[in-house]
C-alpha cells in the first residue's frame, strides 16, 4: 500500500491532459470530483457528459495500469487518487463524499 501511495503523483501528473476544459467545468459547477477517483455531474448541473466520460476513461485506464504493476485493484488506486484530488480541489468545487453525497468544498 505504501508503494501504491508513492505512485499517486504519477497518476495525478497524467490526469491534467484536459485540465483547461476540466477546470472550467469545475469552476462553472458542471463537474466535480468523486471519492472513487472519477468525475461526476453535480446535482442540478447541465451535463458535461462527453468531457467527463473522456476523462473518466483515461483515469480508468491509468488506475488499471498502476494497479496491475503493483498487485492491487484499480478501485484502490482510484480511491487514493480521489482523496488526493479532493484535497487539492479549491474551495467552492463540487465533491462527492464516500456516502455518495454531493457538497461544495
Amino acid at each position: 500500500m505504501k508503494r501504491l501511495f508513492l505512485l499517486l503523483p504519477l497518476v495525478l501528473v497524467s490526469l491534467p491532459a484536459s485540465a483547461g476544459p476540466l477546470e472550467d467545468a469545475k469552476r462553472q459547477g458542471l463537474a466535480g470530483e468523486r471519492a472513487d477517483g472519477f468525475l461526476g455531474t453535480p446535482p442540478g448541473a447541465a451535463s458535461s457528459g462527453s468531457l467527463i466520460q473522456e476523462i473518466n476513461t483515461k483515469r480508468r485506464q491509468a488506475y488499471g495500469e498502476i494497479a496491475s504493476r503493483n498487485g492491487t485493484s484499480a478501485e484502490a488506486v482510484g480511491v487514493l487518487t480521489g482523496q488526493r484530488l479532493i484535497e487539492q480541489s479549491p474551495a467552492g468545487t463540487w465533491i462527492m463524499d464516500t456516502n455518495g453525497v454531493w457538497q461544495r468544498k
